[in-house]
Order: structure tokens, then C-alpha cells, then sequence
């Protein structure tokens, strides 16, 4: 690793604690009480812009395959989380939501949490620079995420939309066991490819719990449901085992596991 890197990789290893205290340190004039989108910007959208100036030749494919992978998935996911109850935001900052049910803020996080996510494992870890932003496998993605998305508006217009039971534990298997499974035991043949989604996985376990912990304490998210298959407690805080597992352990290895697949080598 050159020493520029170093340098960028020690900050980036103590952002979560420095996000942490600021929110901390302005706890006593509300800036981050139930204000999702602002922590938004200090948790993702600084350290991602921060790298995404440090490594710019990973900007433009890391744009696209976070888009696509983000903002299709997350209207269809966030549509009948909010319909079962699965999880709750406070009031936007926007004065008006997606199909009257969908926060801007989420489709944001979910853009910035994947951007992050994948402009860290290329700069710190697979350094794969490309001459060309599409893949062949990534039409596969394209159509499929086309696909399920017009299939979601038809449903919606049609058909009455009812709360599904343990809505959380069985949208995380689909979305992140599966594709983690797969990665690590069929698709890749290359040892180094499953260390570098491991060690990116590992920073993003730090950083993910780090992030939840103060989003309970000033309200970011919460999860008002019964329907989870248990709880975990933790520094005066409680969340669903669904979260631990799917969010915090799996979430980061899911997104590499699926731009390995679709938009990188396997290399």
C-alpha cells in the first residue's frame, strides 16, 4: 500500500469514531435528532466524496453500478418495508415522499451506503481500473432490475398491497445470504477475491454498528414491527437480530458479492 494511502485508509478507519462525536458534541442544540439526512452527509456522503476525490478513475463506474444497484431495489424494498412495518424514519426534509409512502432520504442512503461501499474495496483493495464502464454481465442486471421494477408498479396499481410477517428476515435472504453464499462458494475461484471482500466487509461491520447505535440514540431509524425473529441489545440501545445480521455483518459483503459478479473480474 503507497503512503498516500495509508494516510487515507487511517482516516477513513477513524471517521466512523469522528462522525460519532460530532453528533455527540452538538447533541445539545438537536442538530441530529431525528434528522436522517444529515446523518447521511456525515456518516456516507463526506469519507465517500473524500475517496471518490482521492481515487477518481473509480468514480464514473462506481456512479453507475451504485445507481443501478441502489435506487431500483431500494423503491421496491423501502415500498413494502414501510407497508409491513418493518422499520420507521422520522419526518423528511423533503416536502414529499415517492408513492406517498417512500422517504427521499432512503433512496439516498441506500445510493451513498453501495457507493461507499465499492469505491473503498477499489481504492484500498482491488484497484481494477477498466477502459470501459459496462460490463457484458451487467445487461443481465440492467433487465432484471427493469423487470422486477415494472413488476412492482404493476402490483402496486392493481392489486391491494398488504403487510407481510417477518418481512425484514425474508427480503435479507434473498437480497444478502444468497448472493454472499454464492460468491463464496461457486463464483469465485480466486482466494484474494474472497480476503478483499472480507476485509472490506470487517471495516464496514466497524462502521455499520458504530452507525446504528447512534441512529437509535437520536432517532435516525427505528423498528416498530413484532413480526422480527429477535432482538439484540447493546450500550442502552435494541434492535432486531434482522439488522445485526442482514445490515451490519452482510450488507457490505452482499454489494461486493454482486459487483463481482456482475461488473468486475472475479480477479
Amino acid at each position: 500500500m503507497k503512503k498516500n494511502e495509508k494516510f487515507d485508509l487511517t482516516l477513513i478507519l477513524l471517521w466512523p469514531i469522528f462522525a460519532s462525536f460530532i453528533a455527540i458534541l452538538f447533541e445539545e442544540n438537536n442538530v441530529f435528532h431525528q434528522n436522517f439526512f444529515v446523518s447521511i452527509i456525515l456518516f456516507l456522503v463526506l469519507p465517500a466524496i473524500y475517496l471518490s476525490l482521492r481515487g477518481k478513475q473509480y468514480v464514473l463506474k462506481t456512479l453507475l453500478v451504485s445507481l443501478l444497484f441502489s435506487i431500483p431495489t431500494m423503491i421496491v424494498v423501502e415500498y413494502f418495508g414501510q407497508i409491513s412495518n418493518a422499520w420507521s424514519f422520522p419526518i423528511s426534509v423533503f416536502p414529499f415522499k415517492l408513492f406517498d409512502i417512500i422517504l427521499l432520504e432512503v433512496l439516498f442512503w441506500a445510493f451513498f451506503n453501495i457507493y461507499y461501499i465499492i469505491i473503498f474495496y477499489e481504492y484500498f483493495l482491488d484497484h481494477h481500473i477498466t477502459k470501459h464502464l459496462w460490463e457484458p454481465r451487467m445487461k443481465y442486471l440492467f433487465w432484471l432490475s427493469l423487470m422486477i421494477f415494472v413488476g412492482f408498479l404493476f402490483f402496486i396499481f392493481n392489486f391491494t398491497v398488504s403487510p407481510i410477517p417477518y418481512f425484514y428476515f425474508f427480503f435479507g435472504i434473498i437480497l444478502f445470504a444468497i448472493p454472499v453464499i454464492l460468491q463464496f462458494t461457486i463464483y469465485s475461484h480466486a482466494k484474494k477475491v474472497l480476503v478483499k471482500i472480507l476485509k472490506t466487509g470487517a471495516y464496514f461491520f466497524y462502521f455499520s454498528f458504530l452507525y446504528e447505535i447512534l441512529a437509535l440514540h437520536y432517532g435516525w431509524w427505528g423498528f416498530p414491527s413484532q413480526t422480527y425473529i429477535g432482538w439484540f441489545s447493546i450500550l442502552g440501545t435494541k434492535f432486531p437480530l434482522e439488522e445485526l445480521v442482514w445490515w451490519i455483518m452482510l450488507f457490505a459483503l452482499a454489494v461486493l458479492s454482486d459487483y463481482e459478479f456482475f461488473d468486475c473480474d472475479e480477479k
